[in-house]
């Protein structure tokens, strides 16, 4: 793995977005598809053909770091903290999709082991996380005016939570404090730069996969094997329980995909399975298994992103 200098957000941004043919983007319309990235160390990247209902590598890198997390952002995933060694770390790469080369980004203030990291308006929110010592309440957020700065801190410090936006605000859930498991939610508005607690959820969930869809937010799973899924109405500020996943624990992820609700991971007879939810029944179906059982994150990306090179 080889890296550039570091380069501003500013920088970089203009680079990727002027300098590549724009027609094929991940900002722009068109058909999309899943790209699941997969194990911590030297993870690969699975890439979902809908039209055989199958997974196939698109690419595997060299990256020994674990407990990143990462966004997708125009035509790159960007890698956000995590570990090496006991050493948790502030470092921010991006790797691009499509030539399949690494750039340094600037570092964030605070070094975060498993913290959320979320876009919204073009902002990038890194929250909570564990520095080596201590579960983080702190909140910083880049611009490409003001670099990274920190903001408002978390009601609850977490690690290990997972967030997602909804209505033009930020929602993050569970996580653990210290050695707590919890099930307090938390929900950050940008105008008014503040974080108030909503309803909390039925269950712990620790590590959960979460995705905004139809107006709802589901919290999918927990690493300890729990296979419960709930829904939040961010309207009523209520949550219901929905029909259990056929299998849980470990790594997992969720995305709204072609008007679907999406649940990858979770284990059952040796198979990761990829769960797709039907509403009118309150019921999960299967999709082809993916051939691997950490799934860090699963990203929506134009299919003609991952077809460019070929």
């Amino acid at each position: 793995m080889q890296f550039t200098e570091p380069i501003g957000f500013e920088a970089f941004l203009f680079t990727e977005r002027f300098t590549e043919p724009r027609e094929v983007s991940a900002a722009n319309c068109g058909e999309k598809t899943l790209l699941a990235v997969c194990s911590w160390r030297n993870p690969k990247f699975l890439q979902f053909n809908k039209d055989e209902d199958k997974w196939q590598e698109y690419a595997s890198i060299n990256y020994d770091h674990v407990g990143y997390r990462t966004i997708l952002k125009d035509d790159n995933i960007l890698f956000f903290g995590g570990k090496k060694g006991n050493n948790a770390l502030n470092i921010v790469h991006s790797w691009n999709i499509r030539n399949k080369t690494w750039q340094n980004l600037p570092p964030m203030n605070q070094a975060r082991y498993q913290p959320c990291v979320f876009e919204l308006d073009d902002k990038i929110y890194a929250i909570g996380g564990f520095d080596g010592k201590n579960v983080l309440s702190s909140v910083e957020r880049y611009t490409t005016s003001d670099g990274w700065k920190f903001m408002r801190n978390l009601i609850v410090g977490r690690q290990d939570a997972s967030a997602v936006g909804l209505n033009g605000k930020i929602y993050i859930f569970g996580g653990r404090s210290d050695r707590k498991a919890l099930k307090s939610v938390e929900c950050y508005n940008p105008n008014s730069y503040t974080w108030t607690s909503c309803a909390d959820m039925t269950d712990y969930h620790h590590l959960p996969a979460v995705a905004a869809h139809k107006g709802h937010i589901y919290v999918i799973g927990d690493y300890f094997d729990s296979r419960a899924v709930e829904r939040y109405d961010p309207q009523r500020d209520t949550w219901s329980k929905i029909c259990s996943l056929n299998a849980g624990g470990g790594f997992m992820a969720s995305v709204s995909l072609d008007n679907k609700l999406w649940a990858i991971g979770g284990t059952s007879a040796g198979k990761t399975l990829v769960s797709v939810y039907d509403e009118e029944n309150d019921r999960w179906g299967q999709k082809f298994s993916i051939p691997e059982t950490n799934i860090c994150s699963c990203l929506v990306v134009p299919v003609a992103l991952l077809t460019s090179n070929e």
